[in-house]
């Protein structure tokens, strides 16, 4: 299938590029918040082994520090991926749009692809975690 020849007709017209200029906007501020989640994440990673003694010896419970600490490097890394492909989205679409570059806005309508890619796999795991996570909950009260 050749990708050209089906849309040789498609343009962008001055109404089109408004939208696309506060779409480009609004995922740069939600890149921006991610970078922030994952700079948060991260910072949890490295401050919770230090003050996971104090926690347990509040609640007489043993925590899996290694294991929290873990759980907060993996939601780091989530929230990192999305957030650069949005970034990098944004960046490429206000550039196509000041330059009309053709090629430069291929390569941003790649990342909002591998954004909206990344975040349908990230649902449909999520998704099927629930059913094992209630059946589990279930079976274990």
């Amino acid at each position: 299938m050749n990708d050209t020849a089906d849309f040789k007709n498609l343009c962008i017209d001055e109404k089109s590029k408004i939208y696309l200029k506060e779409i480009a906007m609004w995922g740069k501020f939600l890149a921006i918040l991610g970078f922030i989640k994952t700079g948060i994440l991260l910072l949890s990673s490295i401050v919770f082994p230090l003050i996971a003694h104090k926690i347990e010896s509040h609640f007489n419970h043993d925590l899996p520090i290694w294991g929290m600490t873990l759980f907060f490097l993996m939601m780091a890394a989530l929230a990192y991926f999305p957030s650069n492909y949005l970034y990098c989205f944004a960046r490429y679409t206000k550039r196509a749009l000041s330059q009309d570059d053709q090629d430069v806005m291929r390569h941003a309508l790649q990342n909002l692809k591998s954004y909206c890619r990344f975040i349908g796999i990230l649902f449909i795991i999520i998704l099927c975690i629930y059913p094992i996570a209630i059946v589990t909950a279930i079976i274990i009260y």
